[in-house]
């Protein structure tokens, strides 16, 4: 009995960490007084900014959609470069929370 409550146990644990993945997507908007010229991001606990996201850039009033496929994590750190100003950072963002939403950059 024993060893079949701790399998049962070990696959639901199991489970819910497969379940927990899922895909965000999000739209950036760019309320900054310059063009966007890079967007890096990764998860928090990283400590590692990512690839640039931006396949160009982004003027001032513009929008790009972002999707980060397969994650199971939703705290994200953000880094923005500005033409013209020093680079932003935001940290602790909830990618989760803003899943289908637009996430504004001022």
């Amino acid at each position: 009995m024993r060893n079949t409550l701790f399998a049962v146990a070990a696959a639901l644990a199991l489970c819910s960490t497969v379940a927990s993945a899922r895909d965000v997507e999000f739209t950036v908007v760019n309320k900054t007084a310059g063009t966007m010229k890079a967007l890096y991001g990764g998860p928090s606990s990283s400590g590692e900014w990512g690839s640039n996201i931006l396949q160009g850039s982004i003027p001032t009033g513009g929008t790009l959609s972002v999707s980060i496929a397969g994650t199971s994590v939703c705290k994200y750190d953000f880094r923005y470069e500005i033409a013209g100003h020093e680079p932003l950072e935001e940290y602790g963002v909830d990618i989760c929370a803003i899943d289908g939403e637009e996430f504004v950059i001022e």
